[in-house]
């Protein structure tokens, strides 16, 4: 189960996520799409990541992510930060954690 306290839920994030100085400046898009694939054993496609942010678990950081461009921006911010990496594949990009 996901922490519902906002101080949780990043404390939660620095210690799952490597690269622990890059956490300070991500968007809240940007933790969302953390969030949704530290959920996640496998790569997820971007619609994938895109549904999952309707979830009311994720209600208390995503903001707007559940479109498309603003996904993007958070993506890639994620990647340029190297805390996540994208893969072209069969149904689009595969996002996922490094």
């Amino acid at each position: 189960m996901m922490p519902q306290n906002r101080g949780e839920s990043k404390a939660f994030l620095f210690t799952a996520v490597p690269q622990l100085n890059a956490m300070s400046d991500l968007s809240r898009n940007a933790e969302c799409v953390l969030r949704i694939l530290q959920g996640s054993t496998e790569p997820l496609t971007t619609s994938e990541i895109l549904e999952a942010a309707h979830d009311e678990e994720l209600s208390d950081i995503c903001q707007d992510c559940a479109g498309g461009d603003t996904f993007i921006i958070a993506a890639r911010q994620l990647v340029d930060k190297g805390l996540i990496t994208k893969k072209l594949g069969k149904g689009g990009y595969r996002w996922k954690l490094v």
